[in-house]
């Protein structure tokens, strides 16, 4: 039960990374617009440019993911607002508490009566 019990946990652990990456994604990507439009642009080239690149980097590392999603939303009209990091927040969501119940009833199952 042990190595079940290992792989639920590092499962779980790459579910959680996976969400605070979309988190920093999607803030830094709320920054950067609204720094586009303002002064701070021209102002801190260079800082800009390291956000720019940050940003660059988390969208690489979350795109793969986000992928399904947007293709599903292609159907849908939504504005112009890009959906796809909510649904994927609420789908690993989902997906943690379904391991989660399945952990703690193998965890049971396993406990001599």
């Amino acid at each position: 039960m042990d190595f079940v019990a290992i792989i639920f946990r590092t499962i779980d652990w790459i579910l959680v990374v996976l969400q605070w990456t979309i988190f920093i994604w999607v803030i830094l990507s709320w920054i950067l617009f609204f720094l586009r439009n303002s002064q701070f642009r021209w102002r801190n080239r260079q800082l800009y440019h390291v956000l720019e690149q940050l940003n660059d980097i988390f969208e690489r590392m979350t795109r793969p993911f986000l992928r399904p999603f947007r293709r599903f939303l292609r159907r849908f009209d939504t504005a112009g607002i890009d959906w796809s990091p909510l649904l994927l927040l609420l789908a690993i969501y989902i997906l943690r508490q379904v391991f989660w119940a399945i952990e703690r009833r193998l965890i049971l199952s396993s406990q001599p009566m």
